[in-house]
């Protein structure tokens, strides 16, 4: 490959449509030194291999497209230029690499390089030893840059997006409806979290009917328009329903003996069971099975709403602290702590008494990011609040005084739970925590405002 340096004419000069950084900023400051001092490195360039109608030689740049721009408006006429002949994947390489030095390039720039040398036949392990990067790094960054143009397109600003944001839109690369709706979602955390919850339970479900099928069990379709809080077969009552996504489906199957027995139905987010009601007790079941038919679907349908809607807005608030309670500013940090030692101390009056201890505290402080000596049952530890675990806390508040923030808020979110949104008594102590949360920087959702205000409250239980 040859190589030469010369002053060329900056007409003759093409941006390269394969640079890795798609955003100029602005160039003034360069350009007033410019036009003092010239340009005192020369660009990089190579032969497009296409003359003007002039027949000149045409050169696309490689490195040094902001010093042609800012060249240009200097007024500028020509600039130094090293020219090499290479060919697009030598191109590619050094343009990444080169680009990949500087910090403010973002990660979709980075990604949208690293699967430029991909296309052109480089491997993963090429180029993170050509970028110094390493393979993770490298296989990350290409899922991002298989994230496809109509997802980018349909984002409100998709090159604003963080790294764990582009991640997250990755994890739906199979449901692009999702990932779409995602991309353009204004509460990217909730939604994400929404999305994720829906994903599981499709997933839930489908084990759950393998796991029947395979049992030689019988499942029945509720009927159209009914749900299994409203419905029973006639001659049945309703047993019990099984929708925790948290837990295996086969689990809760084999630990319940009554399951021959029972009629096995499935709903659209659950598999329920209703038991034969014995003859002699029908009749008068019968008698009064609307009310009691239309007073239980009430609650069953607000426990339903309430239980999914707090799985989704537990995954969001301990998303949020744990990303950001240690880096609260000063003053957000203080009164967070204040208002929660106060909690902790004397309460909140009869609206949010003082804590109790519990296991709860733990396991949230484990999935804070916490390193417990120990993270499951056992025969020597049946609590999770064992002495290991609480000596453990214990120095870690009293090493960094500032996490004892972590322990007041992992206290508060383990008592929250779906049942707190059916009372006024749990909406109380909810209102008061999200309020400490507000006050330190969450993003309360809309559905959040809802179910502050009483959304899942059941008047009619309440009168």
């Amino acid at each position: 490959m040859g190589i030469t340096i010369k002053d060329l004419n900056v007409e003759d000069l093409r941006p390269n449509p394969d640079n890795p950084r798609k955003r100029m900023d602005d160039v003034a400051d360069l350009a007033a030194s410019i036009r003092t001092h010239g340009v005192k490195q020369p660009l990089l360039v190579t032969p497009t291999g296409q003359p003007d109608i002039d027949g000149r030689t045409q050169y696309r740049v490689v490195i040094g497209h902001r010093r042609l721009a800012a060249a240009k408006q200097a007024g500028l006429d020509t600039v130094p230029a090293i020219v090499e002949e290479m060919d697009p994947r030598r191109e590619r390489e050094i343009m990444l690499v080169e680009n990949t030095q500087r910090s403010d390039l973002t990660p979709v720039e980075e990604a949208d390089g690293y699967q430029g040398l991909l296309d052109l036949g480089m491997q993963v392990k090429e180029m993170a030893r050509m970028t110094g990067r390493s393979d993770r790094f490298v296989r990350r960054r290409l899922k991002i840059a298989g994230i496809p143009r109509q997802t980018r397109d349909s984002a409100r600003d998709f090159d604003q997006l963080t790294l764990d944001q582009l991640d997250k839109l990755t994890e739906f690369e199979s449901d692009p409806d999702a990932q779409r709706e995602l991309a353009r979602a204004r509460d990217f955390e909730w939604t994400y979290q929404e999305l994720s919850r829906q994903r599981l339970k499709t997933e839930w479900k489908n084990d759950a009917a393998q796991a029947l099928t395979s049992a030689g069990v019988d499942v029945h379709d509720i009927p159209d328009g009914e749900h299994y809080w409203n419905w029973s077969p006639h001659g049945y009552v309703f047993g019990r329903v099984i929708n925790d996504l948290r837990k295996p489906f086969w689990t809760e199957f084999t630990e319940d003996e009554r399951w021959p027995q029972e009629l096995v139905y499935a709903d659209d987010d659950a598999f329920c069971t209703y038991r034969p009601i014995p003859a002699d007790e029908l009749e008068k079941a019968e008698a009064g099975e609307e009310a009691w038919r239309a007073a239980n679907a009430r609650r069953r349908e607000l426990d339903r709403r309430a239980r999914e809607f707090e799985m989704v807005a537990k995954s969001s608030r301990v998303a949020w602290l744990r990303d950001n309670l240690r880096v609260l500013s000063r003053e957000r940090a203080q009164e967070a702590t204040y208002r929660l030692m106060v909690g902790e101390t004397v309460g909140h009056g009869s609206r949010f008494p003082a804590m109790y201890p519990g296991e709860g505290v733990v396991e949230t402080l484990i999935s804070f990011g916490w390193d417990m000596p120990v993270t499951e049952h056992d025969d020597e530890h049946w609590t999770l609040e064992c002495e290991e675990n609480l000596d453990a806390i214990r120095e870690a508040v009293m090493d960094r005084r500032s996490r004892i923030l972590d322990v007041l808020a992992a206290r508060r979110e383990s008592q929250a739970e779906w049942q707190m949104w059916r009372s006024r008594a749990g909406l109380d102590r909810m209102n008061v925590w999200y309020d400490v949360l507000e006050r330190a920087g969450y993003q309360v959702s809309a559905d959040e405002r809802k179910a502050l205000e009483g959304e899942y409250i059941d008047e009619k239980d309440e009168s």
